[in-house]
């Protein structure tokens, strides 16, 4: 059990109502008439608190006269009995250090006072949710309790058992809240009357923010009904606009929050988002009497709501309803001084509009539940903060990363977890906004308003959206899956995230070094399941020069070409000039890249599989008809050059014999080495086949000398130029190709690195002859320059060495054959 230091001095204070140095005395609202000396009581919200060190909790003091009646403008003092374990600054407290104070609150002789305790905090520890499920699944509580118990962690009520406080991971909207609204009438009566107060207005005298303890009215089985707004809340709202920013007087800051918002709505948000062409949220007028006193829209800022927003519907129509809209009073950023002083109210803006949003949603009768449109409410909600404030605000993108951390879960997807720079339990559809984003900069916003038009006659979401894109989601998935690279060579161009709206986020990608790193080659798979409306990357980057001939396999062709699936593969690589290229592979099977060549000397590979189908309840997925993959190989592909050597010696002739020394150079044909080549013997291929045949060039020393019969013959040595029909040398760096030519498969037939040279030269040359009786000159051929095997049709080729080189040493017909060959770059 932990020790809370300052435990005699607390109690000391409770009985003393000591006065701590950490005082502070915010003087009342200028312009407004000073009700200090008035105050007959003063009582504090919450009733009770419990804080983890660095965490914060607003404090109101409510003050009231000898009548009962509400004073809006005191001077409040506030102060801490141990301010080194916990800080009070105009009703703003902070736990310091695990300890306990006791917080007063004094206008004049009348004060107030709080017990304040602070337990240990781990931002690394165990989140609220974290604890609460692990009790329930101990059996240390039941469901009612984990729901009412992750109620009180969100709202800061102080009933929350101690042993489950924890740090609280909000997500956008206050899930919890939600789901005790959809949950309550199934709830015991106990626990009716304990959570009833969340499911009134704010303002509503019996709400959790004014009632310490549940009132009369929420020990009834049926579901609590509202009373006008309590005296303790106010507005500064103009009677034409279209919304009123409630807030709570007694609370430090909220005011001044209230008349940015108000202002922000009047003069930025309502405007732009109707502008659309969207429907105005509905009214509450049917909702006399507890309705805010108005039928605008009414806003809520509420204290110590852990979440920053919720839009509530009234009434019990799922598909349409009049709705109100609780925001977090602790948006805003405010002077640690001053809590009245706000620095920025970014997020609050923020805030307000994805709320707002959501009330216009409200305002369509829905062919299905609204709830049950989860994704796509969500999503556009938070592109409405972007359609709205632009590169100036930019909240939207501490949500992008929920969905580009997770591309290959479908686009409907709504689990937790994938957020890295918010909380752990925000939804990923928060981040879908990107897809919206994109449809509204590359199409128009037009577009998102369609999609959300439409869901008043489909219950399908993604048939919704599939219905109004320009050319349906076949045409624009994969659109967007390349925009979501967001890094070279996407970044730079106008259609980008990061032209568009200056998103620094990079989508995860599966990264792989291609280097060989010494072996001769290597094949790594590709996954080859892809769920619906998902998108995979895969990033290769090669800078080994002996990483030479590479290919792709694309698993996914027949699903393209024969089950006509809507995938996609798409490459985007760079060459040795740095220029990249984008590429369709979607119905190529295999695609070659020759590092070899200069302009196919690939540095980085990105390969983009988008699958563009659903599902209309959503879900499901596609398998590649084959396994993807990707090898690499040392096997040269471009240019071979060495030397070689052919020595015939008969054995009845005595001498050296006859021999070529040739130096040779085997290189592609230069119609072969474009970007863009098929070979036509190789369908369904890019970029492959050039290696087949390799002419010859170079030159060769025949030296004849050689005695015979008593005659002795003899030419050169003498250099000769190779002839331009003098041979050629087969390659075959990998052994999946096909091709319906018979002679070309017989070839490709052979092992992977197989290859097979046969060079000769035709000319005739003379040979002189000297000897007793012997007569010349006569004349010879050069004949057979390299063989590296027979060529018969069951003769094996040769295989490429292990180090990429060509070498070897056979007999052929009385020929000794050797050779050695290197690969080469092209500079």
């Amino acid at each position: 059990m932990p020790v809370f230091h300052g435990a005699s001095r607390l109690a000391l204070c409770l009985l003393t109502f000591i006065l701590a140095c950490g005082s502070t005395e915010p003087d009342p609202t200028p312009g407004e008439e000073d009700e200090s000396d008035q105050v007959a009581a003063l009582t504090l919200t919450p009733n009770g608190a419990t804080l983890l060190v660095g965490e914060s909790l607003a404090l109101g003091a409510q003050a009231f006269d000898a009548t009962g009646r509400v004073l809006k403008n005191v001077k409040v003092t506030w102060s801490s009995y141990l301010p080194e374990y916990v800080k009070v600054t105009d009703g703003r407290l902070e736990g310091v250090a695990t300890g306990g104070s006791v917080i007063t609150a004094r206008v004049g002789s009348v004060s107030a006072t709080l017990s304040v305790l602070v337990t240990p905090g781990d931002a690394s520890g165990r989140s609220s949710d974290e604890v609460l499920a692990s009790a329930r699944e101990a059996g240390l509580i039941n469901d009612e309790e984990l729901l009412a118990y992750r109620v009180y962690a969100a709202f800061s009520d102080p009933r929350l058992p101690i042993q489950y406080k924890a740090r609280v991971e909000p997500g956008f909207d206050a899930t919890s809240l939600e789901e005790l609204r959809e949950r309550f009438d199934d709830l015991s009566a106990p626990m009716q009357q304990a959570l009833g107060m969340y499911l009134l207005r704010p303002d509503d005298p019996g709400s959790w923010l004014n009632a310490p303890m549940p009132d009369a009215r929420l020990s009834s089985m049926a579901r609590p009904s509202c009373r006008p707004s309590g005296a303790h809340w106010d507005y500064q709202s103009k009677t034409f606009a279209k919304v009123r920013v409630w807030y709570q007087f007694q609370y430090a800051g909220q005011r001044e929050q209230a008349e940015i918002l108000d202002a922000a709505v009047e003069k930025e948000i309502w405007p732009k988002l109707m502008a659309l062409g969207l429907k105005e949220p509905l009214t509450d007028e049917a909702y006399g009497g507890c309705n805010g006193g108005s039928s605008q829209i009414d806003i809520y800022l509420v204290a110590n709501m852990s979440a920053p927003g919720l839009t509530v519907p009234e009434g019990f129509d799922n598909t349409q309803a009049a709705t109100y809209i609780l925001l977090s009073g602790k948006l805003a950023d405010v002077d640690p001084n001053d809590p009245k002083k706000i620095t920025d109210a970014t997020r609050l803006k923020g805030a307000a509009v994805h709320e707002l949003m959501h009330a216009i949603q409200w305002s369509y009768k829905t062919k299905d539940w609204q709830t049950r449109y989860g994704w796509i409410r969500d999503a556009t909600a938070n592109w409405a903060i972007d359609h709205v404030y632009g590169q100036t605000s930019q909240l939207e993108h501490e949500y992008a990363d929920c969905f580009m951390n997770t591309p290959a879960l479908s686009l409907e997807n709504r689990t937790q977890g994938h957020c890295t720079k918010q909380d752990s339990k925000v939804e990923r559809d928060y981040g879908a906004y990107l897809f919206f984003q994109y449809l509204a900069k590359k199409h128009s916003p037009a577009v998102v308003v369609a999609a959300l038009e439409k869901l008043t006659t489909e219950t399908s979401s993604l048939t919704a959206v599939d219905s109004v894109v320009p050319g349906k989601l076949e045409k624009v998935w994969p659109e967007f899956a390349k925009a979501l690279w967001n890094q070279a060579p996407i970044d730079t161009k106008g259609e980008s995230f990061k032209v568009w709206d200056k998103l620094t986020e990079k989508v995860k990608f599966n990264y792989f070094s291609g280097d060989l790193a010494g072996a001769p080659e290597h094949k790594a798979e590709l996954q080859d399941e892809l769920e619906n409306l998902a998108n995979r990357y895969h990033h290769y980057t090669f800078s080994d020069p002996n990483t030479r001939s590479i290919l792709f396999h694309n698993g996914w062709f027949k699903n393209i070409t024969e089950s006509k699936d809507p995938v996609k593969v798409l490459a985007l690589w760079n060459d040795a000039s740095g220029q990249w290229h984008e590429e369709d592979w979607s119905e190529y099977e295999y695609v070659g890249l020759c590092r070899d060549m200069k302009s196919q000397r690939v540095q980085d590979l990105i390969i983009i599989t988008s699958n563009a189908k659903f599902a209309p309840g959503g879900g499901g997925s596609l398998k590649a008809a084959e396994k993807p993959y990707i090898k690499r190989s040392n096997v040269g592909c471009w240019k071979y050059k060495g030397t070689s050597k052919a020595v015939l010696v008969d054995p009845s002739w005595s001498g050296r014999g006859k021999i070529i020394d040739a130096n040779l150079e085997y290189q592609v044909l230069g119609a072969f080495a474009t970007a863009n080549y098929e070979h036509p013997l190789l369908p369904h291929t890019k970029r492959l086949g050039a290696f087949m045949i390799m002419p010859p060039s170079g030159d060769f020393t025949l030296d004849i000398s050689y005695g015979f019969g008593g005659c002795n013959y003899t030419h050169g040595p003498t250099k000769y130029s190779l002839g331009p029909s003098g041979g050629a040398m087969l390659m075959n760096p990998f052994n999946e190709l096909k091709s319906p030519d018979p002679d070309t498969q017989a070839w490709l037939s052979h092992a992977s690195r197989a290859y097979r040279s046969a060079l000769g030269d035709g000319r005739i040359v003379s040979v002189a002859v000297s000897g007793r009786d012997c007569h010349g000159p006569e004349l010879d051929a050069p004949g057979n320059i390299l063989f590296t095997d027979s060529g018969e049709p069951t003769a094996t080729p040769q295989l490429v060495k292990p180090n990429g080189e060509l070498s070897g040493t056979i007999l052929l017909e009385g020929i000794t054959f050797s050779w050695t060959l290197q690969p080469q770059l092209e500079p």
